[in-house]
This record gives C-alpha cells, structure tokens and sequence, in this order.
C-alpha cells in the first residue's frame, strides 16, 4: 500500500520484515519524508492519524464574548485616594470562638482602606436612592479606573505609567467589598469579567483630574436574574 502527497514529499508505506536469526516476523507503516524515514506501529499511526484529524477540524474562529449590555446599569465616580486592602498588621493576640486558641489579631496595614470603602460605598447608596442607578443581578462586569496620585519627581511632559504600588487587585479587593455593603450586588463572586486600570490624572480618557475612581458595572444582555 502506498499513499503518495500531491508533490511527492511524503509517501505512506505498509512494510515488513523478518527479524534476522529468527522465524519472527513484523509489519509497520512507513513513512518517507524529506528528512528521513519514520517507522511506527498500527497503533501509533492510528494516533497520529487522529490528532491529524483533530487538527484538521479544529474550528480557529474566536469563541463567543459575553453579550454585555451596551450601557452600564451602574456609574458612579469617587473621590478620594483608593485604598488597598489585603496587607495586614498583627496587633496583638486573643482567642478563638470556635476552639479558645490563642490566635493573632490583625487589621489592614493601610489606613486608606476604611475612608476609601466608606466614599465608596456612600456614593453607590446615593446613586441608588435617587434613582441614578440598580442594583445588579446575576453575572456582571466590572470596568474601574483608579486615578492615583502622580508622583512628584515624575516627568511632566510625556505620559507615564502608574507601575508601582497598591497592586490594582487590592485597589479592587477594596472596592468590590465597598461594592457589597452598598448592597448593588450580592457579592463580588458576582463578577466573572472585569477591565480595570491604574492612571495618572489626564493620562487616560477615564482618568479623572485628581485621586478618584470611575466605577462602571455591566450585567448580561437578557438576563432573567
């Protein structure tokens, strides 16, 4: 049996030899290439085969995005240095409810924190009660961008890059919680998508003139919760 490709490059052989000294006898497929001859069993080519065929059918185009509502069922804009939560300080030692084992007692090591979770969550509160915004069900996307303050010693005649720290998953961590106790969400488990930055004042579209934060919230085009 032989299969030839169309420019004689590869050519499919079934062969078969007699192992010398014995009365023992093997078949393979052969496969001749530019490069050299390749011997495989039935078995192995029956593999490559397959992944060959996988290959050939696998579908390349991109796989479908979330159909997110065109405008955001929520916007607010915050002002105020965005405090990073997730860093914690021992302060001390007491004791376990549950076992009465002495365990450390931590708090967040940045005091922005609790100033920046209380702005946050007394604006998203307001835009509720007037009517300015809803509350959230179901899957949503967050979109935030963090205006941080620009350092002084940083150039003034081109853009640059808030690179450094509070790490943008505490500057959301502290958020999203801020998020909950204004009550627009059940809770951040809700956010399976999110596109959030760091900026400097007037280096982004989004970036505010000083310190702040734009927080927009998509839910899912349709969604019945």
């Amino acid at each position: 049996m032989t299969t030839t490709a169309p420019d004689e490059s590869f050519s499919v052989y079934l062969a078969g030899e007699q192992i010398e000294g014995t009365d023992i006898g093997i078949t393979y497929i052969r496969v001749a290439t530019p490069i050299g001859d390749l011997r495989m069993t039935a078995h192995e080519a029956h593999q490559l085969a397959a992944t060959l065929q996988h290959a050939a059918n696998y579908d390349n185009t991109s796989a479908p995005t979330y159909n997110w509502e065109p405008e955001p069922a929520l916007t607010v804009t915050v002002y105020g240095l965005a405090g990073p939560q997730g860093s914690k300080s021992p302060v001390g030692w007491g004791r376990s409810r549950t076992t009465g084992k002495a365990i450390p007692l931590m708090r967040e090591s940045s005091a922005k924190v609790k100033p920046w979770r209380d702005k946050v969550t007394a604006a998203i509160t307001d835009a509720i009660a007037n009517g300015d915004a809803q509350r959230l069900a179901g899957p949503v996307r967050a979109d935030i961008t963090f205006t941080m303050p620009k350092p002084g010693r940083a150039p003034k005649r081109r853009r640059t890059y808030p690179a450094v720290s509070p790490d943008i998953d505490k500057l959301e961590r502290s958020t999203y919680d801020a998020i909950t106790t204004a009550k627009a969400w059940e809770d951040d488990g809700r956010v399976i998508e999110n596109h959030n930055r760091k900026v400097y004042p007037g280096e982004h579209p989004d970036a505010l003139s000083e310190p702040g934060a734009i927080i927009r919230l998509y839910t899912l085009t349709g969604d019945p919760r």
